[in-house]
Order: structure tokens, then C-alpha cells, then sequence
């Protein structure tokens, strides 16, 4: 009889034990119930696949790269050997060309770590094979105003600089209208059919593999140079048309004195500073835009009004506010959450996230 207690006993236990890690995991996938408050100790992130080629994201490794920010404790790696794989608190994920074929998938997780759905691509440039992930993911690291931690490709932020505006003799010497640097020369934008109606009023030189003329590849910088010093306006157009979607095609040029005409599918007057960009779809037809810039060709006085905002704001391309938002987020408590449809947070459902045939509205 003692030994049939025994046995009862044994079974009772581990009933619970399988039911305690049912409902664990259960919360852990579904329910954003569960709260874990972090410590204060060191906060370990692993990079598990490369942003294409580049192994640290951009964003660097080691703790240093944190020394900037309120919370310090945090250090990055792609060193999986650094530690077992489920003692991260978090991991980086590139969403785009992750595939547990091409990069595996960590052979334990545990509850409290965070995976993080990381992409600068548009809805556009993702693989549908994203839904392979549903369930997967806990963050998102993206452009989008709606991730968990933004990640734009620039930012501006209200600081005195004492800027000093170019003069007209300056913009006058610059007898070349427009620039436009481009690799892709059939997007998904259609960019292209605009900038060809654009050329038959304006010139554009085109450089890249989709014109005739070429800069240095290797050295942006000093193609940048060389637009600065011989065109007044620069086509920042983007190759998806898509919520929240600006790239450094306007970021890099906000940064020089040239005159970025924009085209895609973000509210510039919240991306871009006050009265600094051209937007395309602020025009009816491209008779009125190439009109309005023909105009400004012909006044400096009013071109160099698109300057102004540099007394009062300055533009920024570094990672570094990422970085500060993620080792805060790390250390603050959190609920457990995870994108049980990550397709559909990425890719719209009754609401799409990228919009077709935009450019009809001004062809």
C-alpha cells in the first residue's frame, strides 16, 4: 500500500510540473500576461543573423558602444560561443533573409529572452516566407512608427547650429539642375517613368548602372561632394512607396546644401525638417512640379529659403538612439508579448502597408 502512494504521490507531481510548463508556455506564445522585471545585470544581445553582409547590424559590438547611453549595462556580440544560446536576454533576427536553412535556429530559448524581428527593408523587398515565423517573434526593430524600437534611417532634432545660408553667387554658379544616383533602375515605385517625364522639362543626370554617367562606388562621399558643388536639386525618390518608408536617399542629402525633391510614401512634414524637401505628390501634375522648379532655378533668393531649418535643427544618421532604446528596453519591465501573425503586422491585411500605382495620381 505505502508503495502505491509512493507511486500516486510520484504521478501527482508530475502532473503539476507538466501543467506549471504548459501554462508557462501558453502564456509565453499567446497571452501578454506575463511580467518579467529584469535586474541590474549585464544585458548580453547576440546579432544570430547578419544584416545582409554585415555582421553587427551597423550598430557595433562590446559594451563601449552603449558608454552614451542612460542605461550602460549592455553588451552585443555574434559571437554565439560567448554564451549558451538561451542566456541571452536578447537576439537579433534580420528578418528579409532569415531562413533556419541558411542560418539555423537556437536549439533552446527560454521565456524571458527576446527575439527581434529586425528589418530596414519595405514590405516590398520582404520575402513572403516571413509567415514562417509567426509566433516567433517578441520585438520588432524597424522604420516603422509602430515598431517596439524605431529605427529610421535619419532623424532630426531641434539644436541652434549657426548655420550660415550659402549666398546667391554661390547657388548661381551652379549651372547643373538636377542629380539622381541609382543602382535599381525598375522599381516597384515606378520612380522611373517620373524622373523620364521630368527629364523632357528639366535635366536629370542619372549616375549608377542606370545612366551614363559614373561616381565612385566606393567613395560616397565624394560624389556627394561633387553634387554639392555642381547641382542645385537631388531625386530622392524611393524605390517602394510605403508607410513610414525614407532612406538615407533624403537623410545624406539633407546634409549638404541641395535641395532633396522627394517621392514616396511617408508624411515627409513628420520625417523631414519644416520647409526643407520638395514632395512630389504636393503637385497635381509634373507640369507643376517642374514648373515650381524652374522657378527656384531662376530665384536663388527663394531656393536658398529650403536652408533655413539648418539654423535650427541638425540631421542624424547614427544607430546610436537604437542603441539606447533597446538596452532601456531591456531593463525596464516588461509583459510578455509576441507577434503571433508577424506576416500580417508586416504586410498589412485590410489596411496595406505599401500603395501601388501612386504615381498615377501626378503622371
Amino acid at each position: 500500500m505505502h508503495q502505491h502512494f509512493k507511486y500516486l504521490a510520484i504521478f501527482a507531481i508530475s502532473v503539476v510540473l507538466i501543467l506549471e510548463y504548459e501554462s508557462i508556455s501558453s502564456i509565453f506564445v499567446n497571452s501578454p500576461t506575463r511580467t518579467w522585471r529584469p535586474n541590474n545585470s549585464l544585458k548580453t544581445i547576440l546579432y544570430w543573423s547578419p544584416l545582409f553582409r554585415q555582421k553587427d547590424y551597423y550598430l557595433g559590438i562590446g559594451q563601449e558602444i552603449f558608454a552614451h547611453c542612460q542605461y550602460k549595462n549592455c553588451n552585443a556580440t555574434y559571437d554565439r560561443n560567448s554564451l549558451p544560446v538561451d542566456q541571452y536576454d536578447a537576439l537579433f533576427f534580420h528578418a528579409p533573409d532569415y531562413t533556419t536553412a541558411r542560418y539555423g535556429k537556437p536549439e533552446k530559448r527560454n521565456p524571458n529572452q527576446v527575439y527581434i524581428f529586425a528589418n530596414l527593408e519595405s514590405p516590398d523587398q520582404t520575402p513572403v516566407s516571413i509567415r514562417d515565423f509567426n509566433g516567433f517573434y517578441n520585438w520588432t526593430i524597424t522604420y516603422r512608427s509602430d515598431s517596439d524600437i524605431i529605427r529610421r534611417y535619419g532623424l532630426y532634432r531641434k539644436q541652434k547650429t549657426g548655420y550660415t545660408v550659402p549666398s546667391a553667387t554661390e547657388i548661381r554658379n551652379r549651372k547643373k539642375k538636377i542629380a539622381w544616383f541609382v543602382s535599381r533602375c525598375h522599381a516597384r515605385s515606378h520612380r522611373e517613368k517620373l524622373v523620364d517625364q521630368i527629364k523632357k522639362v528639366v535635366p536629370v543626370d542619372v549616375y549608377g548602372s542606370c545612366g551614363r554617367l559614373k561616381c565612385s562606388v566606393k567613395n560616397k562621399e565624394e560624389c556627394y561632394d561633387m553634387m554639392e558643388k555642381q547641382y542645385k536639386f537631388y531625386l530622392s525618390f524611393e524605390n517602394s512607396v510605403c508607410e513610414d518608408y525614407v532612406t538615407e536617399k533624403m537623410y545624406n542629402v539633407l546634409k549638404r546644401n541641395v535641395v532633396p525633391i522627394v517621392f514616396g510614401g511617408a508624411n515627409y512634414d513628420v520625417f523631414a525638417p519644416p520647409k526643407s524637401v520638395i514632395n512630389v505628390l504636393d503637385f497635381d501634375s509634373v507640369k507643376n512640379l517642374t514648373d515650381y522648379i524652374k522657378y527656384l532655378d531662376a530665384h536663388p533668393e527663394e531656393y536658398l529659403k529650403y536652408f533655413e531649418w539648418k539654423k535650427d535643427y541638425v540631421v542624424d544618421t547614427s544607430p546610436k538612439e537604437v542603441l539606447c532604446d533597446l538596452c532601456k528596453k531591456l531593463n525596464e519591465p516588461r509583459q510578455t508579448k509576441v507577434y503571433g501573425n508577424i506576416f500580417t503586422w508586416w504586410f498589412g491585411e485590410n489596411v496595406k502597408k505599401c500603395f501601388d500605382n501612386v504615381i498615377l495620381k501626378i503622371l
